[in-house]
């Protein structure tokens, strides 16, 4: 039984089966191949948490009044996962990318502390265009082979200690400075009628801000230089193929990069180590620190040696 009415619902509405083209029907279906989810494969990836190295640079010169040259040299190691098996390596194009260079500048000397060196960080990667050759088809003295292309960022970081570099401009510590009024108020019951408070005002805080907008160094990349050797790792024999033809997948790479960058600071510098006076800030700072257990155990040695004599 139909209980609905259509003559009362003039906006409803019917759609006939779209028009399908009888070529359209006769057409095959396509098959559909199954997408299988691809390996993560170990290749190297930026730290996200590192102890960074220290590097000495080989050569740290003044190229201007502003100006100074830093050369130095960063090991880096790393392995590498192709995608697929490769006969040989046909060349590997690599390009030097800088991607940090940070300049730190040592803290103000503290009286019995050793004073820090100027730090200068360095981070980057290595972009790295490896070319193969994997074997596509092999017979007892032949290899036929396809050239593939792969792609990889290899990182590097390392932390350049500038500790030769000492007239640099000191930096400048933003600092916060609190003053007050004195205030009178009578004293109550207790106290003598002839005596007040006379202290800070605690009804108002009164503060000096200083701001200081320090400028680092620019930095601009010279020369670059690696010198690297790969070494596969799960090389195993071609089966059915030549005897001394192998395939493999894993590859271990070490590198030596030789970074050469100008600094440009903001002030005029001295590079060199300056000749300290005997009563400069150096030896006023660790010349009178005295250990008081090795003076207590002085005094007690010399009254001993007193009462031996």
């Amino acid at each position: 039984m139909n209980l609905i009415d259509y003559n009362h619902c003039p906006h409803q509405w019917t759609q006939s089966v779209p028009f399908i083209p009888a070529w359209v029907q006769e057409m095959p279906k396509t098959p559909c191949c199954p997408q299988t989810p691809r390996p993560v494969t170990p290749n190297p990836i930026f730290p996200t948490n590192a102890a960074l190295p220290t590097c000495t640079p080989l050569e740290l010169k003044k190229t201007g009044p502003r100006t100074v040259l830093i050369t130095v040299s960063i090991p880096a190691e790393s392995i590498i996962t192709l995608p697929s098996k490769a006969l040989e390596i046909k060349t590997i194009r690599k390009n030097l990318k800088l991607t940090q260079c940070r300049f730190f500048n040592s803290p103000p000397p503290l009286r019995c502390i050793p004073q820090d060196t100027p730090k200068l960080f360095l981070g980057g990667y290595v972009r790295k265009n490896v070319q193969y050759s994997e074997p596509i088809r092999q017979t007892a003295t032949t290899v036929e082979s396809s050239l593939k292309d792969f792609v990889i960022d290899v990182p590097y970081s390392c932390v350049i200690d500038l500790g030769r570099i000492r007239a640099i401009a000191p930096t400048l510590f933003s600092e916060q400075q609190e003053y007050e009024f004195s205030s009178t108020a009578p004293l109550p019951s207790g106290f003598s009628t002839k005596d007040k408070l006379i202290s800070g005002d605690l009804t108002e805080l009164n503060v000096v801000s200083h701001q200081f907008m320090n400028s680092l160094p620019s930095c601009e990349l010279i020369f670059s230089q690696i010198n690297e050797m790969d070494d596969a790792l799960d090389r195993v024999p071609m089966t059915g193929g030549p005897f001394e033809e192998g395939v493999f997948r894993t590859v271990q790479e070490k590198m030596v990069i030789l970074i050469q960058l100008e600094l440009t600071f903001p002030a005029e510098i001295n590079p060199q180590p300056a000749p300290h006076p005997p009563n400069d800030h150096h030896h006023s700072n660790t010349g009178n620190c005295h250990n008081p257990f090795f003076s207590m155990t002085l005094k007690v040695l010399r009254a001993f040696i007193k009462i031996k004599i």
